[in-house]
């Protein structure tokens, strides 16, 4: 019995050493990878090993030049990182989220710096990242940002409530959530922004090293705004609120034909801009059969710096198109859809690559062979009255240098644009570009074969 007590003990008091000696290997493979990636120079500064924990310095330069060729003199100099990591090895561990652990870790960006134009609690760093390593590898972990304030100029205020996150790392499943209650910025009476209730979840099968290589696997995401309100100048209202803005992204591998596809949708519940109300909007853009050969070198190549010549980077598009469009890619906005306070709105509009087999290089430039290749098929529903709404709203516009010269008053504008509107549905109706139905307003156009049908009759294309 106390042999066995004696081998514990042991056990816990020689491991950390091993422990630390694989940290240090780990915490330089990571600065490696980083300075792999166009733009970063990552290096470290200090390192101070001890048997039961390390302390570290990081620090993080970017080469704007090399992140973004085409903008960086615009840009604004982004100050270096200085990354102070503190480590206890394990196995047994004193941390807020577990007591057994390879190790336990907080990684602070004190953000120094910024001090002279933003204002936070004294003690805090900018951003901390704290977490454990479990005895089989996997981690959790928790990241924060403390509330601050900036006035950078008289009159003008900005507040951020902080915000807080948590996730997991697996071998082959990662998760986080993250939260920040509220966004407020000021200019005088002019300017206000108001963000409130931000959310970022992700939920992905996949382990870290496939996911920094940039591939596809199965995940979805979210980013999402309870309530923004913002000033609009120039507009009558000059006050605009959204409500349940969100951004949903989700991505499928199939890997027996070596392809993904992926799905991000735009949502609002509602926006009210002055005189204008809508509700339920949604875009869907849709990606279809992508390989994912192509999308890893292409990734790999854009983070080296290699596509910062424009001719290099049309010489890589002639090569890979061939292979790309074999797997017969797919473009789709697979919904559009938005309800007006008279009326609904929605459709689609679906276009992909086909009978791609063999392909000269330079074909791709000739419009013959995007008519030979591509399919299209999209439908556009829509309530009479909604429509209705827009071609005033249309109208409407149209007459604005009128109405700003006197020559017409907003009533005249208003009136006219009620009586055209019917006129303009009805000259859409003969020109066969829309057509009735029970629900109201239809319209349908598909391409296929070169041949192109606008609700259901023969249509020249206009290449």
């Amino acid at each position: 019995m106390l042999g066995a007590v004696a081998v514990v003990v042991a056990g816990a008091l020689i491991a950390p050493k091993f422990i630390g000696q694989n940290v240090h290997q780990q915490v330089q493979e990571q600065v490696a990878k980083l300075n792999e990636q166009a733009g970063y120079q990552a290096s470290i500064k200090q390192w101070q090993q001890g048997w039961f924990s390390t302390q570290a310095q990081i620090d993080v330069h970017f080469d704007m030049a090399e992140l973004d060729p085409t903008s960086a003199q615009e840009l604004p100099e982004f100050p270096p990182l200085n990354i102070q990591l503190d480590i206890q090895h394990g196995p047994v561990l004193l941390s807020s989220q577990g007591l057994l652990g390879l190790a336990s870790w907080q990684a602070d960006i004190s953000g120094e710096a910024l001090r002279k134009n933003l204002t936070w609690t004294d003690d805090l760093p900018l951003y901390r990242l704290s977490g454990l390593t479990g005895l089989f590898g996997g981690h959790r972990f928790t990241d924060q940002i403390p509330a601050f304030s900036a006035a950078p100029q008289p009159g003008t205020t900005f507040t951020f409530s902080g915000y807080q996150g948590s996730g997991e790392i697996g071998q082959s499943h990662i998760q986080y959530a993250g939260h920040a209650a509220s966004l407020s910025g000021n200019k005088g009476d002019e300017r206000r922004l108001t963000v409130k209730d931000l959310r970022i979840q992700m939920d992905a099968d996949v382990d870290m090293a496939t996911m920094m290589e940039g591939g596809f696997y199965d995940s979805q995401a979210h980013v999402g705004v309870g309530e923004m309100q913002l000033t609009i100048p120039g507009t009558a209202s000059k006050q605009a609120e959204l409500k349940g803005l969100a951004i949903n992204m989700t991505t499928k591998r199939n890997a027996e034909k070596g392809t993904g596809e992926m799905l991000v949708a735009y949502l609002a519940d509602a926006v009210d801009v002055g005189e204008y109300q809508a509700s339920e909007l949604a875009l869907e853009v849709q990606l279809q059969n992508l390989n994912e050969d192509v999308l890893i070198e292409y990734q790999q190549m854009a983070k080296s710096g290699s596509f910062a010549d424009p001719e290099a980077m049309l010489d890589y598009v002639e090569e890979i198109l061939p292979i790309l469009l074999q797997d017969n890619p797919a473009l789709n906005l697979s919904k559009i859809s938005v309800t007006l306070p008279k009326g609904k709105i929605n459709g689609y509009i679906n276009s992909q690559v086909v009978n791609v087999e063999d392909m000269d290089g330079s074909e791709w430039t000739y419009k013959e062979f995007w008519l030979a290749h591509v399919a299209v098929d999209a439908k556009i529903d829509a309530d009479r009255e909604a429509l209705l709404f827009i071609a005033e709203q249309h109208m409407l516009k149209q007459m604005q240098p009128a109405i700003a010269a006197g020559q017409l008053d907003e009533a005249q504008a208003k009136q006219m644009a009620q009586q055209q509107a019917p006129q303009m549905l009805d000259m859409l109706m003969q020109q066969g570009l829309m057509v009735e139905t029970q629900e109201g307003l239809q319209s349908t156009f598909t391409l296929k074969d070169g041949e192109g049908l606008l609700n259901g009759e023969p249509v020249p294309l206009p290449l």
